[in-house]
């Protein structure tokens, strides 16, 4: 599976490259529209080409990316309630809430590390770069997604997606301090 994964990365990083040549080796007309339709196509181009370098460093590293992760161009995954929960049990996780202040006063999950959503740029640094699985949830799964993909791109992985979120935890909890 790890072979095929990264056979998908290295062929998708290929095809990126080579669309990347095409778009550069065409001469046309410089007009200001069509500067800009290149330039956001090379912008979209370069984007790609991030993303598949940041998966093929991930496989690299030791990651093990589903198919699904590969085709979708992301380096998190989403994971239940229940398989969190042996996670939790297991201990050794990194546990990020990106709920907000009036969310986490209800409760959060033991050892959770409070960083709402929107403070994530400015407070990423909080979060251990350790190799260690890191749990990121918020209260139904919608928020902790788009956390887990701001922190890929800054070069976490690693990264679990609680899909239901707080309001489908099962497991234990704990007033925040």
């Amino acid at each position: 599976m790890e072979y095929a994964a990264l056979a998908l990365a290295v062929l998708a990083l290929l095809l990126a490259l080579v669309a990347l040549a095409k778009a550069g080796s065409k001469a046309q007309v410089s007009t200001p529209a069509a500067d800009s339709g290149r330039s956001e196509r090379f912008e979209t181009l370069e984007a790609e080409l991030v993303a598949q370098r940041r998966m093929l460093a991930a496989l690299a590293g030791g990651s093990q990316l589903s198919a699904e992760m590969v085709l979708e161009g992301r380096l998190w995954r989403d994971l239940d309630s229940q398989s969190a929960a042996a996670l939790v049990r297991e201990g050794g996780l990194c546990i990020i809430d990106v709920r907000t202040p009036q969310e986490t006063a209800l409760g959060i999950i033991p050892g959770a590390i409070l960083i709402p959503v929107d403070e994530l740029p400015q407070r990423a640094r909080e979060i251990p770069k350790d190799g260690r699985k890191k749990l990121v949830y918020c209260a139904g799964g919608g928020r902790s997604a788009a956390a887990c993909e701001y922190l890929s791109e800054q070069g976490y992985f690693e990264l679990l997606n609680l899909e239901s979120g707080f309001s489908g935890w099962n497991g234990p909890r704990e007033k925040p301090r």
